[in-house]
């Protein structure tokens, strides 16, 4: 009896072993956080991009008088090259230009897309629109896929609209 107290105070007084105890308890809690800080790392920068690209595609286009086909295949180039170095195969992106009428009633005055569908309606801010003025509207999507597949969060879309009006004219023309 004497013989089994002293091996077990000698057991209860040993701890070569707690740090791997302790590693062995925390890991399942440590690589979960390491995947999630990784996932929304991403997941902000993303949104800084495309927050990013869409107001650079909206003061491209207010800068100009008359846009041209040109202009605007540019300005997608210009658009990639900011998500850079993320891919933009599933991107959309929409540059209207929205007119309103001496009563006020808005329309779509031109529209250009890639990678998304026609835009048929879209409504402006409060105040933004003046009588016989325009706005450019530039919106951009970006289908987030995770970088661990379906582990921590699913495909989700990070989306962003920027409105400006023209700078040196009321309306900026499309050619």
């Amino acid at each position: 009896m004497c013989r089994l107290a002293r091996r077990l105070c000698a057991f209860r007084r040993d701890d070569r072993a707690v740090a791997a105890t302790e590693f062995a308890l925390i890991l399942p809690i440590l690589i979960p956080m390491l995947f999630g800080t990784v996932e929304i790392g991403n997941a902000l920068l993303l949104d800084k991009k495309v927050t990013m690209a869409s107001q650079t595609a909206a003061d491209l286009i207010a800068q100009q008088k008359v846009v041209t086909g040109t202009d605007i295949t540019n300005m997608w180039a210009a658009i990639d090259n900011i998500i850079l170095p993320y891919a933009t195969d599933n991107t959309a992106y929409t540059v209207i230009s929205v007119i309103a009428d001496e009563d006020g009633n808005q329309s779509i005055d031109w529209q250009q897309t890639r990678g998304g569908a026609e835009v048929e309606a879209i409504t402006i801010p409060a105040g933004m629109l003046g009588e016989e003025e325009s706005v450019i509207v530039a919106t951009i999507t970006y289908q987030y896929t995770p970088v661990f597949g379906d582990l921590l969060f699913s495909n989700f879309a990070i989306t962003d609209i920027s409105y400006l009006c023209p700078r040196t004219v009321d309306t900026v023309d499309f050619q």
